[in-house]
């Protein structure tokens, strides 16, 4: 019988130590992140780490007093290739600290909202600091090697491939709608309204479409008379965003550039109405650039801001009391503002 006990006590043992070499060849593979919260919220620690572990991140949790300053030392201790660091700030909000060991950088991020303890609370958190790893993994895709001072797992260029594809499908069509002012030297300021759409080709790169024009027309005083001149105007064109707009981003800036298509129109009126100078629809080449601004008003909705110049070109006149005026041509410039609309 002691024989017996002896052999299962030491097929036991050799199972156990199989296990255990499976296990810390699998940590390995997929990589460890070692999740630290405040002792007070050890059900928020639960959620985090199962959203890690779904990404297929082993997670090593310990709840204790955060100490983001020491978030280095307890990575490599570990044997950690990141670190999350989860607490309450002095404001009342809660903050992420991830220490990312692949790329070699710290990233923060608060996150404002009810209590640690609260379930939806819970929730956005888990949600923001699977996102923080994920967005900072994405630098291994960049040209440069990683700057980390450990490798990059199996399983991390398994994320960044997914998220990459995840970014590429989540690509936004947005609809703008603006009014404004168009300014043209020479003629009296006008009303504007414009309707655009376009989509992110990259996460830097949007490419669009739109059209508009002015309300009522300009106007400017001859010797004798009046002239009007009216304008609408199709365009398309590339915006890069120097700031692209993100999930948590509230401020997005970017350049716009469009190739546009003006149709012109204009009259000249004698000083006593009954000598009037009619020009047909005149269609224009024209080159546009701005700069766009955005402020995001919510989930989905900004509020847009973009002053243009543009420059036709070629000139349209009218004749007026038997002298060439010319009516358009000149470059402009429009400042308007509006709504900005992310469909899914």
């Amino acid at each position: 019988m002691n024989r017996v006990t002896c052999f299962l006590r030491l097929a036991a043992l050799v199972f156990t130590l199989q296990l255990a070499l499976t296990a810390r060849a699998e940590h390995r593979e997929n990589g460890t992140i070692l999740l630290i919260v405040d002792t007070r919220a050890r059900a928020l620690a639960t959620r985090v780490a199962a959203e890690l572990e779904a990404l297929g991140f082993f997670v090593l949790t310990r709840a204790q007093e955060p100490r983001a300053a020491q978030l280095s030392d307890e990575a490599r201790s570990a044997g950690a290739m990141a670190a999350i660091w989860i607490g309450p700030t002095a404001e009342g909000s809660v903050e992420i600290t991830l220490l990312d060991r692949v790329t070699g950088k710290i990233v923060r991020r608060e996150v404002l909202g009810p209590s640690l303890e609260d379930p939806t609370m819970r929730e956005l958190v888990a949600l923001r600091a699977s996102e923080l790893l994920r967005a900072s993994l994405m630098e291994i895709e960049a040209p440069h090697p990683p700057r980390g001072d450990v490798p990059a797992s199996a399983n991390v260029n398994k994320v960044v491939s997914s998220a990459s594809t995840s970014r590429r499908q989540s690509r936004r069509l947005m609809l703008e709608v603006e009014s404004g002012v168009l300014l043209v030297p020479g003629l009296s300021a006008a009303p504007l309204l414009q309707l655009s759409a376009s989509t992110r080709a990259t996460e830097r790169l949007a490419l669009g479409f739109g059209f508009g024009g002015q309300l009522t027309s300009s106007s400017r005083a001859a010797a004798h008379g009046r002239i009007e001149a009216l304008a609408r105007w199709l365009g398309a064109g590339a915006e890069l965003l120097l700031l692209p707009p993100g999930a948590e981003t509230r401020v997005a800036l970017g350049i716009d550039v469009q190739a546009l298509l003006v149709a012109l129109s204009a009259q000249g009126t004698a000083a006593d109405a009954l000598d009037r100078g009619q020009s047909g629809l005149v269609w224009i080449p024209a080159a546009r650039v701005g700069l766009a601004a955005r402020v995001r008003l919510s989930q989905g909705l900004w509020w847009t801001l973009e002053p243009t110049v543009a420059v036709t070109a070629a000139k349209i006149a009218l004749r007026v009391d038997g002298q060439e005026l010319q009516a358009w041509g000149r470059p402009w410039l429009a400042w308007s503002s509006g709504l900005e609309l992310e469909l899914p």
